[in-house]
């Protein structure tokens, strides 16, 4: 229910705009993405009592997910573009501890990462565009960790916070062809000891018409959250597949 709240109010909100501005000037273009991010996922809280993790492969992404809700909206109007991108990820999944301490470690992680950025572009010709800018990354994070018995006890560790980071970001386009564009994307987020993330993206999309493309790509992201005595640790990496629509 959540998700499916901030991914409405993403999608009003930007369309919202994009609509307001066209009703005053006609060269507002926007395009919605819709994709799933097959990742491979690592996981780690830090306590006083040591550190618990988990890792999920790329494998068995798809296997342990429970549900995923992922888009993209962006609006342009000459150099300025403002984008918002949304994920959602529910994942439930166990995996193997290295030595006999733990008997293994199972995973409960809720993670939603709203983006929103202004890009200004500084650069359009012969094909090659680049875009700066920055926003803000807001983060929702509710995920239990439990390390099974083994010749240790077992012990759980749970995170659970919602946090907002600045970021800056840099986008590079290039169009091979009539129809095929590759993008390269990359941000920084948190500034702070104890808040940092940032992500990149490289893709590809294909135009079958004016309006529809498929997109693939590979996407990273890395964030960790708190004090080396507390800390949250998330790794997210793996390949994109998406629709986009432009209308």
């Amino acid at each position: 229910m959540k998700a499916a709240k901030w991914t409405g109010c993403l999608t009003a909100g930007l369309m919202t705009c994009a609509m307001s501005a066209a009703a005053q000037d006609r060269t507002w273009d926007t395009s919605f993405t819709f994709y799933l991010w097959a990742a491979e996922t690592d996981t780690s809280i830090t306590t006083a009592s040591g550190v618990i993790e988990s890792t999920l492969p790329f494998g068995d992404a798809l296997e342990n997910l429970d549900l995923a809700v992922m888009g993209a909206l962006e609006t342009r109007n000459g150099p300025w573009s403002l984008i918002g991108d949304f994920a959602y990820t529910d994942l439930s999944f166990s995996s193997p501890t290295p030595g006999p301490d733990f008997g293994g470690a199972e995973a409960d992680v809720k993670l939603q990462v709203l983006n929103v950025y202004g890009l200004y572009n500084v650069r359009s010709s012969d094909g090659l565009s680049i875009d700066v800018g920055g926003g803000v990354r807001d983060f929702d994070a509710d995920v239990t960790l439990t390390a099974l018995p083994g010749t240790s006890p077992g012990q759980s560790a749970s995170f659970n916070k919602n946090w907002v980071d600045p970021v800056i970001a840099a986008r590079i386009t290039y169009e091979i062809s009539d129809r095929w564009t590759a993008v390269g994307f990359v941000d920084y987020g948190g500034f702070r000891s104890h808040s940092e993330s940032w992500q990149a993206l490289l893709s590809a999309q294909y135009a079958i018409n004016d309006q529809w493309s498929v997109v693939a790509a590979y996407r990273y992201l890395d964030l960790k959250n708190g004090s080396p005595e507390d800390r949250f640790k998330f790794t997210q990496s793996g390949p994109v597949f998406g629709v986009r629509y432009d209308f």
